[in-house]
């Protein structure tokens, strides 16, 4: 494909698994750069992902594989994120953009503020895309299509900088919306961090069932426990460093969720057909809203 006028020379993507496959797949096959780099730990992984089209080339070493690039992407688990930008700092040219990709945002940006590197601009971001799915083999490169792009803006986030990478995403597919980091942090926590505790917590209240009665519980899962639990399927260490890293605001929302479910409780405790009714309706109202917003 012929590259965009506004393409970027050279990309580096630091981790590419699911996500940083993903945009080198699609930064490639819509010309969105000239190169573009992975960087990584593992050559095996690193030669699987230029095979599958989601880098032009590879290195094992950070400090050359961000040394010509325009716009590092650091793609590592959260509690990688602040380390890695680090460890590379001191390699990037001068006027090159680092962004990351984590699942969490305030305290990344606060610790990648501190590290980027004088002559560079740090800018946080997080594409809500994905699935339970890791690895570049899962890497598609319309991941991003009509999906959200967080990029947040700190005391400290050059303009230009934002602009760049809010372009860039646009050109990937999705839809970009600007918030700062205590936002972030605060709206994932419900809509995705919550999501994944209360996977769990329902897989661990049908094992002690399934101890009660082996061999039922699990045999008779249908569609909508499947569907609730689908996400747990996702690396326990990438949800380990998440909830650690936004433990405030995902305790906050289990907090809040708790008060629903005692509420809840005593509406179905009391038989209140009515109230459960009406639980159930505006459940399905806001489900229509949702949808909507998709569309």
């Amino acid at each position: 494909m012929s590259k965009d006028k506004d393409a970027f020379g050279v990309i580096a993507i630091v981790g590419v698994g699911l996500i940083g496959g993903a945009i080198g797949m699609a930064a490639r096959q819509r010309g969105l750069a000239q190169r573009v780099v992975g960087v990584g730990r593992n050559e095996q992984r690193l030669g699987r992902a230029r095979e599958l089209g989601a880098i032009d080339e590879f290195t094992l070493d950070p400090a050359a594989g961000v040394a010509e690039a325009d716009m590092v992407f650091v793609c590592t688990p959260v509690g990688l994120i602040v380390p890695t930008i680090s460890k590379i700092a001191a390699f990037v040219k001068p006027g090159a953009i680092i962004t990351d990709v984590g699942s969490t945002k305030s305290e990344v940006v606060a610790g990648a503020d501190a590290a980027a590197p004088p002559c560079g601009f740090f800018v946080g971001g997080h594409p809500m895309a994905g699935s339970e799915a890791s690895g570049v083999e899962a890497a598609t490169p319309d991941l991003f299509e009509d999906a959200a792009y967080v990029i947040t803006r700190s005391g400290r986030t050059d303009e230009k900088a934002l602009e760049k990478l809010r372009s860039f995403a646009l050109k990937l597919g999705a839809r970009t919306l600007v918030m700062t980091p205590e936002e972030h942090d605060r709206s994932v926590a419900v809509i995705s961090h919550l999501p994944h505790v209360l996977a769990a917590a329902a897989l661990e209240l049908a094992d002690r069932e399934e101890d009660r009665t082996p061999g039922h519980v699990f045999s008779i899962a249908a569609g909508s426990f499947r569907d609730l639990t689908r996400v747990s399927g996702s690396s326990p260490e990438v949800w380990r460093d998440i909830c650690v890293s936004n433990r405030g605001a995902i305790a906050d929302a289990l907090r809040r969720f708790e008060d629903a479910l005692s509420r809840m409780r005593g509406v179905v405790e009391a038989g209140d057909a009515a109230e459960v009714e009406s639980f159930f309706a505006r459940a399905k109202e806001l489900r229509e809203l949702l949808k909507r917003s998709k569309e």
